[in-house]
């Protein structure tokens, strides 16, 4: 037999999650400009140092200082550079507060340079679902479904992708998820943290 004060408890909850707006109350999308160098040119994260080049200007951050580099057979986009850490870039994960330093072996190939400056206005390289998942756009697409690249994957292994652009007029900020083998979208999920 429930109590009185339980039954209220009860009904009180039930009337507080009806109300709740879907999405939730309160959430919201933080964007970040990402700084891979402190102003010294000391790395701004945690980087694991290797030898490498880089060859062209980023293809996910459209920004004069972000690259696409490599190291033996691994490709790395974006990578980092700044006037006060010459001879080096730092190329962070899908978690961006991580990454890799390489120690350039040739100069930064600046006529193959993006023009574009950072903004939190551009498409972000990297997001943080409030699952806890990290998210990177890919540098080549995935696949189309419904008229929508899967632009960002989720990790290796991952059975997920995110597809097309985050919606930013919701807070928080919205962006379709689905199977990598989907063949129509309709979930969306929400986004803690977008870097630019």
């Amino acid at each position: 037999m429930w109590s009185r004060a339980y039954a209220v408890g009860l009904a009180a909850a039930i009337v507080a999650f009806a109300a709740a707006p879907a999405g939730g109350t309160g959430l919201r999308t933080s964007v970040t400009v990402f700084r891979a160098f402190t102003p010294t040119g000391a790395p701004e994260i945690k980087v694991h140092p290797v030898s490498g080049s880089c060859f062209t200007g980023s293809l996910t951050a459209a920004r004069s200082d972000a690259w696409r580099c490599i190291v033996g057979n691994n490709l790395y986009d974006p990578c980092f550079s700044s006037p006060q850490a010459p001879g080096v870039v730092i190329c962070p994960n899908r978690d961006p507060t991580r990454g890799t330093e390489i120690r350039l072996t040739k100069g930064l190939p600046t006529t193959e340079a993006n023009h574009g400056t950072p903004s939190t206005k551009r498409l972000p390289w990297a997001v943080e679902l409030y699952s806890g998942a990290y998210c990177a756009l890919a540098s080549g697409a995935l696949s189309v479904v419904d008229g929508l690249p899967g632009d960002y994957f989720c990790g290796a292994g991952a059975k997920n992708g995110l597809w097309g652009s985050p919606r930013r007029s919701t807070e928080p900020w919205t962006i379709f998820s689905a199977p990598l083998t989907a063949t129509s979208l309709s979930h969306r999920v929400s986004i803690r943290h977008a870097w630019t």
